[in-house]
């Protein structure tokens, strides 16, 4: 078994990566700091399965080639977790023109995928997503997909968030019909360095609210049980919290906006040259 994971140096995705490396052939880890990772994972059992591929998820032209390192060295994927995710400051940039929050929540693995899908599909391949309840709070995002406008950090994270949400639906509608299962998942509150790119007054109130959060082992449970669990007693397009099937919000099942928001992205990266 092939898995593709990211976000795995740190939290619930290196949690995630030490539960599962036992039952994969390759785990492919793109990463932003590859010395970073390297220290990580050499003491791993099996640390020969690790696959480094670097690459900025909030840079599409990182994505791009990232991807294309990973399908030469895999024809076939099984298991594809969108783990990596930030809170940042609204209204900050990438290079690329893009909105942070956007492109690391969202756009990059929206690349990431659809240009792993040729692998993804010849290896029937469940892809995961992990979300967050902050979807609840999201408005709706229709006149502003790229969250350019967006001067409240914490809607444009509920709208990121809720975006992983549609686009699992969009997957499910669009690709199970040729054997891909997809599903998105709250992982918990999780006490990991999360939000460490954010404003002081973000931080101050993420701080203060560690005391009620959950480790980042226990964080990792539904990522991992959505890996393990056969197909087949799962929903595909279902949304999970603690191993659970739960409803969403009304705009997280609004197959109109994940349509929308599905040909913005591919929009957004016909305007880079990169579809």
């Amino acid at each position: 078994m092939n898995i593709v994971l990211t976000g795995s140096t740190s939290g619930i995705g290196w949690e995630t990566l030490k539960a599962l490396m036992p039952l994969a052939d390759r785990v492919f880890l793109p990463v932003r700091n590859i010395s970073k990772a390297e220290k990580l994972t050499q003491h791993l059992f099996q640390k020969e399965k690790i696959v480094l591929i670097p690459m900025d998820l909030s840079l599409m032209s990182e994505v791009k080639k990232g991807a294309m390192e990973i399908l030469e060295q895999c024809k076939e994927i099984h298991i594809l977790i969108n783990n990596a995710g930030g809170i940042f400051p609204s209204g900050k940039k990438t290079s690329e023109g893009l909105d942070l929050t956007f492109a690391t929540n969202h756009l990059g693995h929206f690349l990431l995928t659809r240009e792993l899908m040729p692998a993804l599909i010849r290896g029937q391949a469940k892809i995961i997503h992990v979300s967050s309840m902050a979807h609840q709070i999201a408005t709706d995002p229709s006149q502003d997909l790229g969250l350019l406008k967006s001067s409240n950090t914490g809607s444009a994270y509920g709208k990121a968030k809720l975006y992983n949400i549609l686009f699992s639906n969009e997957l499910k509608n669009r690709f199970a019909s040729k054997g891909i299962s997809s599903y998105s998942l709250h992982p918990g509150a999780v006490r990991t360095s999360f939000g460490s790119e954010t404003s002081l007054w973000a931080k101050l109130i993420i701080e203060v609210s560690k005391v009620f959060f959950i480790s980042p082992k226990s964080g990792a449970q539904t990522s991992i049980f959505l890996a393990t669990t056969p197909k087949n007693q799962l929903k595909n397009g279902g949304y999970y919290i603690r191993k659970k099937s739960k409803p969403t919000s009304s705009l997280a099942k609004n197959q109109k906006l994940a349509s929308a928001l599905w040909e913005y992205s591919e929009d957004v990266l016909k305007n880079l040259g990169l579809i």
